[in-house]
């Protein structure tokens, strides 16, 4: 009889462990966005010099916070994530996509456009065991060599009820980050004449 309690509180003790191991933890990866079907560029196609956007946000080491109020981070560069994020769905879009790291580099480059902004907000929230919640909001600027074409802000949400793992949370922030890439792209296009 002993035996088997002893068994049953090591067998619990076990399950709980192994429960609790499977949640989040508090790093997550920036997972780049999957392809989009693209367009090779000809040569005639306009140039557009993405300037690697800046990270305007309180707390850049954080990406939000979870229920035992601690913090999710990342190793990864958010603006980098981003700023790519858009270079790679105008390029996929058939324009010819430079990336810079900042605008004196963008304009030394003479593109026919440059498209840099800012990222006001990138979280994501932990508001149960198995639910999270993703907000993401940028200010974006495209510019020609004359003046500023188009100055506009996006915003993005997204939540995912499943059970908890890392890669639950960065399948969200990427499909977050399609939000806001997917209709600046569509806004894009329709200004700047491939």
């Amino acid at each position: 009889m002993t035996y088997k309690r002893i068994f049953l509180v090591f067998s619990l003790l076990a399950l709980l462990l192994l429960v609790s191991a499977c949640g989040p933890s508090n790093t997550v990866r920036l997972l780049p966005m999957k392809p989009a079907a693209s367009v090779l560029p000809t040569p005639s196609a306009s140039t557009i010099a993405v300037v690697k956007f800046t990270d305007k946000r309180v707390d850049t080491s954080s990406l939000g916070l979870r229920r035992d109020k601690s913090y999710f981070t990342t190793m990864d560069d958010t603006a980098d994530w981003v700023s790519k994020a858009i270079a790679d769905r105008l390029s996929a879009s058939g324009f010819q996509v430079s990336y810079t790291m900042n605008a004196s580099s963008a304009k030394r480059a003479a593109p026919d456009y440059i498209l840099n902004g800012s990222i006001d907000q990138l979280e994501v929230r932990e508001t149960s065991a198995t639910s999270f919640e993703a907000k993401i909001r940028v200010n974006y600027v495209l510019a020609n060599k004359d003046k500023v074409i188009l100055r506009q802000p996006l915003m993005a949400a997204g939540s995912t009820t499943t059970f908890p793992n890392n890669s639950a949370v960065e399948k969200l922030l990427a499909e977050t980050l399609k939000d806001i890439v997917e209709p600046m792209n569509e806004k894009i296009s329709t200004i700047v004449q491939h």
